[in-house]
């Protein structure tokens, strides 16, 4: 068995500092928060990224001036505080129930 996201799919994302209201820290692709801060990425000296613009990472702003790496989907991703398990999170089962 696997850990499943709020919205009943496999989860591939879990928040590893869990969360303090006890809510569940296992997300789907589709549900995981994404467009945290901790990924942003400032420009210096008019340096653009490695990869292609809109395909490996988009402008942030107007000025051009922070750009954030995205997905295959065009997405953003989720903060660093998040693991990924492609295969999914099996759920640990308690010998003693």
């Amino acid at each position: 068995m696997f850990e499943l996201c709020d919205c009943g799919k496999k989860a591939i994302w879990v928040y590893m500092p869990g969360y303090n209201s006890g809510c569940n820290p296992y997300h789907c692709d589709d549900c995981v928060p994404r467009d945290c801060t901790c990924d942003t990425r400032f420009v210096e000296c008019g340096e653009k990224p490695d990869g292609e613009e809109k395909v490996d990472w988009v402008w942030y702003n107007k000025e051009k001036t922070i750009w954030k790496y995205i997905d295959e989907r065009g997405r953003f991703y989720p903060c660093v505080e998040f693991d990924y398990d492609e295969n999914g999170f099996e759920r640990e089962l308690n010998p003693h129930i």
